[in-house]
């Protein structure tokens, strides 16, 4: 099975640096999505045009979200830059639809897991209570360790494992087969199509794609690098920028390419390997 889900992501890689023509397309959507991200939540409302390109700005997000994403599933291998811009123009609405119930359920689960966490009373952000501890860590250092809250942890994990594997990889796959089978096809198929999602495969190619897409850029931004001068500091943020730009989109299109190969080709696959 490792095998088969490192070939996977070897073979999406290739075939996604080999139309690079595509990859900058998708390179532009995503900074656009980027830029109207931050224009959201930089401009403040305080005039008539400001709340004008709020608005739009709100709208123009999901919409180019939805596009990237049409585009990432509808990605052949020889596929023109214009023919793939034609297809994800025409066919991210209906990913919008099909997201539509994995929206919902998300706000349920977040609602769910708020009211879980005031009936249980447990903090999933406690700064305060940290630097109390941290506080009188330092003050006695023969300090038993504090026992682990179970409750956090448990709705810690809940709210990782819904939001960070469970809802992504449904998404994707329903993506995938929204844009490939058509929107009918895709729902009679639902249950066939979240099967794929969560195989075996399908998981260990989605985690191993968090790591690059997920976990890597996090530390690139989070863990920075103090330097005494100013124009070091400045230049080794850009390349954070880059690099982190970088890693997400490769490492998602990556991702999302070689679960579509995983999901499409799984009789295919076997059949090679026995012979």
């Amino acid at each position: 099975m490792l095998t088969e889900t490192f070939h996977s992501i070897i073979t999406a890689a290739r075939k996604v640096f080999t139309n690079w023509r595509a990859m900058l397309l998708l390179a532009i959507v995503y900074a656009s999505l980027l830029a109207a991200l931050y224009f959201f939540v930089a401009v403040r409302e305080a005039s008539i045009g400001q709340v004008i390109l709020t608005f739009a700005l709100a709208i123009a997000a999901p919409l180019l979200f939805f596009v990237l994403q049409s585009m990432v599933a509808s990605q052949t291998d020889e596929e023109t830059v214009g023919s793939l811009l034609r297809r994800s123009l025409t066919s991210f609405w209906k990913l919008i639809l099909i997201s539509l119930p994995l929206i919902a359920l998300g706000v349920l689960i977040a609602y769910l897991l708020a009211k879980a966490q005031n009936y249980f009373g447990a903090s999933l952000n406690e700064p305060d209570r940290d630097l109390l501890h941290q506080i009188a860590a330092r003050v006695d250092a023969q300090r038993a360790a504090r026992p682990i809250d179970w409750k956090v942890a448990l709705l810690s994990t809940v709210r990782y494992l819904a939001f960070g594997l469970v809802l992504p990889l449904a998404a994707i796959h329903l993506w995938l087969a929204t844009v490939h089978e058509g929107l009918g096809a895709a729902v009679r198929k639902v249950r066939t199509h979240l099967a794929q999602a969560f195989a075996p495969q399908s998981v260990l190619i989605y985690i191993a794609g968090f790591l690059v897409f997920g976990v890597a850029p996090y530390f690139l931004l989070f863990k920075t690098t103090q330097t005494k001068h100013a124009w070091l500091e400045v230049s080794l943020l850009v390349a954070r920028l880059v690099v982190v730009f970088a890693l997400t989109l490769f490492g998602w299109v990556i991702t999302v390419r070689a679960l579509g190969q995983s999901s499409t080709n799984p009789v295919t696959d076997q059949a090679d390997e026995a012979a």
